[in-house]
C-alpha cells in the first residue's frame, strides 16, 4: 500500500477568480491523484474569500466567494485545502493610491522601511532591485502583528479549511525595518540604540517580531480550531533563513509553533534540490516537520525531471510535496499524466499534520479519516456561524 504523504499543489489566486477556474483545479488534481491544495486566497491585502478585515478582490465575480467554493469541491473530492496567505506582502510596487479598505491606505505608516528611511510604499518595480515583489508591512509595528493575527483568524473562523499557510513570513533582506515605531520599540526593549548595542542584537530583535506573529497566529488557531494545522513556506537554509531575512523557521518548529514548513528548494539543478530538502529535513525533529517545495515551474519542459524530485524527496523522510504550481502547468497534459502514471499512481490521502490535534498520529486520513470530536466540532462551528449571519 502506498504511503500516507502530502501531495500538494500551490494555486496562485489568479486560479481563484471565477466558479470554472476553481472547478478545473479540483477536477485536475484529483485526476492525477493530489491530494491536498494551498490556495492564495490573500495575495496583496485583498481577500479571495468574504472578508471584514480585508478588502475584497477586485477580480473575482460579483457574488462569489472562491474560498468556499473551492473547500465544497475539494473535500467532496477527498483532497486538503490550506489557505495560503502572504503575511507582509500588500498592494503594488509604485502603487501609492489604494482603495479605502486596504491596509496601505488605512496605515500607510505600517508600511517597512529601508536603512535609507524610504518607505516600501514609496518604491518603484526599479528600485527594488529583486528584493521586493511589493510593499511590506513592519512586524515590529504592533498595529502589524495584530492585522496579520486577524487575516489568519477570520478565515480559521469562518471556513473550514485543514490548514492555513504563511508565505512572505520575513524580512527581504538585512536593510529593511528601519522604521521610527521599529527603532523606538527596539530601544524600549534594549534601553539603548543600535548603534551601542551593534548589529547582531538588531538583528535577533527583527527575527523576534516575525516570530512573535507566527506564535500568536498559532496559539489561537489551536485554541479555536486545533485540528486545523499551521505551515509555513520557508526559504530553505534555516541558518541562511535566520541570518538574511529574519525567518527563523528551525526555532519555530522546535518551539512548536508551527506544524510543518514547506522548503522552497526550486533549484532546477537536482544536486541542489536534494542538498536543500536533506538539509531542512536535519534541520527539522521528528516525522512531519517538512513537506519539499518542488519547482515545477523550473521544468516545464521536463516532467520527468520533477518526478525524480518527488521521488528524491521520499527518500529523504520527508511528508510529501508541494508542486510550485499549479499555474505552471495547468495547460501541460504531459505533466498530469506523467504524476498520475508515476509518482502518484495509486490514490492516498494527505496525513492530518496539526501536531497536536488528538487524532494526530503522521499518517492519519487528513479529509476521509475525521473523528468523530472533529466532525461534532465543525458541526458546532457552522451552527454558530450561521446564527450569527442571521443577527
Amino acid at each position: 500500500m502506498a504511503r500516507h504523504e502530502v501531495r500538494g499543489l500551490w494555486v496562485v489566486r489568479t486560479s481563484m477568480r471565477t466558479r470554472s477556474s476553481v472547478e478545473r483545479v479540483v477536477a485536475l488534481a484529483s485526476s492525477s491523484n493530489f491530494n491536498a491544495l494551498f490556495v492564495q486566497v490573500n495575495g496583496r491585502g485583498e481577500a479571495y474569500y468574504t472578508s471584514a478585515v480585508l478588502p475584497k478582490a477586485p477580480d473575482v465575480e460579483d457574488g462569489f466567494d472562491p474560498l468556499a467554493f473551492c473547500i465544497e469541491r475539494a473535500h467532496a473530492a477527498g483532497l486538503q485545502v490550506h489557505a495560503w496567505i502572504n503575511a507582509f506582502t500588500v498592494g503594488k510596487l509604485g502603487c501609492r493610491e489604494y482603495e479605502p479598505g486596504h491596509v496601505l491606505s488605512r496605515h500607510p505608516e505600517w508600511a517597512l522601511t529601508d536603512d535609507k528611511g524610504v518607505s516600501t510604499l514609496d518604491y518603484s518595480q526599479e528600485m527594488a532591485e529583486g528584493e521586493l515583489v511589493s510593499p511590506m508591512l513592519d512586524p515590529a509595528i504592533e498595529g502589524v502583528k495584530a492585522y496579520v493575527h486577524d487575516v489568519f483568524m477570520e478565515v480559521v473562523r469562518n471556513y473550514d479549511v485543514d490548514g492555513v499557510h504563511f508565505d512572505y513570513i520575513r524580512y527581504p533582506s538585512p536593510r529593511f525595518g528601519y522604521g521610527a515605531e521599529a527603532k523606538a520599540a527596539f530601544r524600549d526593549l534594549a534601553g539603548s540604540d543600535r548603534a551601542a548595542l551593534g548589529q547582531g542584537e538588531w538583528d535577533a530583535f527583527r527575527r523576534d517580531q516575525v516570530t512573535e506573529v507566527v506564535r500568536r497566529v498559532y496559539q489561537d488557531v489551536k485554541r479555536v480550531k486545533p485540528w486545523v494545522a499551521v505551515s509555513c513556506a520557508v526559504l530553505p537554509d534555516a541558518a541562511d533563513a535566520a541570518e538574511r531575512t529574519f525567518q527563523d523557521w528551525k526555532t519555530w518548529l522546535d518551539q512548536d509553533i508551527v506544524d510543518f514548513v514547506v522548503p522552497m528548494a526550486y533549484a532546477p539543478d537536482e544536486e541542489i534540490f536534494v542538498r536543500r530538502v536533506r538539509d531542512a529535513v536535519g534541520a527539522a525533529s521528528g516525522w512531519g516537520r517538512v513537506v519539499a517545495g518542488i519547482g515545477a515551474y523550473n521544468m516545464l519542459d521536463d516532467p520527468a525531471g520533477c518526478i525524480e524530485r518527488v521521488e528524491a524527496a521520499r527518500s529523504m523522510k520527508t511528508a510529501g510535496v508541494v508542486l510550485f504550481s499549479y499555474d505552471a502547468i495547468s495547460d501541460r497534459p504531459e505533466y498530469w499524466q506523467a504524476l498520475a502514471d508515476g509518482p502518484f499512481r495509486t490514490r492516498v490521502p494527505a496525513p492530518v499534520l496539526a501536531r497536536n490535534w488528538n487524532g494526530w498520529n503522521g499518517k492519519n486520513d487528513g479529509r476521509n479519516g475525521r473523528s468523530r470530536e472533529r466532525a461534532g466540532a465543525v458541526a458546532s462551528e457552522k451552527a454558530g456561524l450561521e446564527a450569527r449571519r442571521g443577527e
